[in-house]
């Protein structure tokens, strides 16, 4: 894996890219002014990027690191897939004197320099993704029946709905001006309601990363 540059003292690492989209859009809105967004290239790659991380020339000027997970089928085993990759991580790198604060729960403030802290979407210990927390902002609306109304059509006309959470995204998106969007360049442009209450968790959790860092909202 090539070498990390380090630009910020609050390094957010992301799955993909999607997601860091998602999250420059939030770290826009919430006037953050001291995060880097990485994108690790998949969940399992998280071991091999934080090793890396650790061997970067500035990490000794890092102050908080954030980690986003989905959680897919269980919230449960992607946090502690997230705890088996930092344990791992720092088996690796024990001689060189670093080692990365393991969180007993997500969202939990653990270490001191640097601190770290893992966010499992959509959060409150729900399975699911990104898009699962999307569909909240739009969820018991008039958009949703529209949705729900489309999918049953769909569905008796023998398609099958793969991916209901993605699908259901991907359909909401299809009644925005650029309809070709992804989900988080869609943020960017302002096509998710990112003062939604849905966003609780991620806007505490970002806040918790950087709390000097924002502008009062």
């Amino acid at each position: 894996m090539p070498p990390i540059l380090i630009e910020e003292e609050v390094q957010l690492l992301v799955e993909g890219n999607d997601e860091r989209n998602f999250f420059e859009a939030f770290a826009e809105y919430l006037a953050l002014r001291n995060v880097q967004i990485q994108v690790l290239g998949g969940k399992d790659r998280l071991r091999e990027f934080l090793e890396t991380l650790a061997a970067a020339t500035a990490f000794r000027t890092v102050r908080s690191i954030g980690i986003v997970r989905d959680a897919d089928e269980s919230a449960d085993r992607a946090f502690e897939s997230v705890r088996t990759s930092l344990g791992n991580a720092n088996d690796a790198i024990r001689s060189s004197g670093v080692e990365f604060p393991v969180p007993d729960r997500p969202e939990q403030l653990a270490g001191e320099h640097p601190v770290l802290s893992v966010l499992v979407l959509p959060g409150n210990g729900d399975e699911g993704m990104l898009e699962t927390l999307l569909c909240k902002t739009f969820a018991g609306g008039d958009m949703d029946g529209c949705i729900d109304r489309f999918f049953g059509c769909a569905e008796k006309s023998g398609s099958s709905i793969h991916r209901p959470d993605k699908a259901r995204a991907r359909a909401y998106l299809a009644t925005k001006p650029d309809p070709r969007l992804s989900v988080g360049v869609a943020a960017k442009r302002g096509y998710w309601d990112l003062d939604h209450g849905a966003f609780d968790g991620v806007r505490n959790f970002l806040k918790s990363l950087d709390p000097n860092g924002t502008r009062a909202r």
